[in-house]
């Protein structure tokens, strides 16, 4: 059958496994193909059900229809190519030719589409497996998510007067400037799409960083964080962004999961973390230890990388709301300051 649950699974059949390891990271990307702002609309839970088939996909397709209606379809389904093709770059995600084949195989061998959606598909498949590999298959998902919902679906002719660039141009400059870096990292910046690093380049100013002694290692470590947004919701709308920004930055592998980290405060001593050009401190005349935590990610090495590269400058307005934040929700026995970073009173 041509329906959602056997597209991914062909696709998951010929997934580079360690980017799309397993059903849900295939559903999730193809969710995303599909609708952008799919994370934004889909529950977690859903992924799954997606690819089993027990769920049919309703919100999704609703969403779908919501843009096609704002946008028509034309300039939905080419913008669907565009993100396939970006979160294939290079086929770091799957194989291109083995999904093709096994996509237009699936529709010699289907009974369940319109004819017009059959016919449709096979023409799409002659004129663009070749040149235009990722509209078929954009339109493949599509319809086959389409035809769930609507048994009287019809093919629709893409008008290629409205369409703009499709395939992201290699990021050549910024894979030349990678030299000294791991192999490893190297091929993660070799996937990444110009959309992908657009996100990248909006979030990592709001980034900070401390360095912490390591007892395995017997060095100290420097480490970069991003708080969390959901302990800062408002700190990140005033800035303009989204739970969804940060879920893609996970997806694409340039944050790690979100966990608690603890600061310790002691009398005459300094903790806290910095950005560029900040330092924000916690102190206390307190003869107790106090100890409170707070959520961040972790960056990986990926995204450290990529800061050096790319050199992005943090957020200085975004770090003193910070600061200000843990003024307002600290014990009342913690000092909280934030200096220059090469102020004399640090010292």
């Amino acid at each position: 059958m041509f329906d959602i649950p056997n597209l991914f699974s062909i696709v998951l059949k010929h997934a580079n496994k360690t980017t799309w390891s397993d059903r849900k990271k295939v559903s999730v990307g193809l969710s995303l193909v599909l609708h952008a702002d799919s994370l934004a609309y889909l529950s977690d839970t859903t992924f799954n059900k997606l690819f089993t088939g027990q769920n049919k996909g309703r919100t999704l397709y609703g969403i779908v229809q919501d843009e096609i209606t704002e946008k028509g379809f034309s300039s939905y389904i080419f913008q669907a190519e565009k993100r396939l093709s970006d979160t294939n770059y290079k086929e770091n995600k799957f194989l291109l030719a083995d999904v093709l084949e096994d996509f237009f195989e699936l529709i010699e061998e289907s009974q369940n589409l319109p004819k017009s959606v059959l016919l449709g598909l096979n023409k799409s498949y002659k004129l663009n497996h070749q040149d235009r590999p990722y509209l078929f298959l954009a339109e493949c998902l599509f319809y086959a998510l389409a035809c769930q919902k609507n048994k009287r679906q019809q093919y629709i002719e893409a008008d290629f007067s409205q369409e703009t660039e499709v395939v992201s141009k290699p990021l050549e400059e910024i894979v030349s400037r990678a030299n000294g870096y791991s192999k490893r990292i190297t091929q993660d910046l070799n996937r990444f799409s110009e959309e992908e690093l657009q996100l990248f380049r909006k979030i990592a100013p709001f980034t900070f960083y401390d360095e912490s002694y390591d007892e395995l290692s017997d060095d100290y470590i420097l480490d970069y964080y991003l708080i969390s947004h959901a302990d800062f919701l408002d700190l990140f709308t005033k800035y303009g962004i989204k739970g969804n920004d940060i879920s893609r930055l996970k997806e694409y592998g340039l944050i790690s999961g979100g966990g608690r980290h603890e600061i310790i405060v002691e009398k005459g001593k300094l903790s806290g973390f910095q950005n560029d050009n900040l330092v924000l401190t916690f102190t206390t005349e307190s003869d107790e230890r106090i100890t409170f935590e707070y959520s961040a990610f972790h960056l990986t090495d990926t995204a450290k990388a990529l800061i050096d590269i790319l050199e992005i400058e943090t957020d200085n307005s975004f770090f003193i709301d910070l600061a200000e934040h843990f003024k307002r929700e600290s014990d009342s026995d913690v000092i909280v300051e934030i200096y220059d970073v090469d102020v004399e009173d640090l010292k």
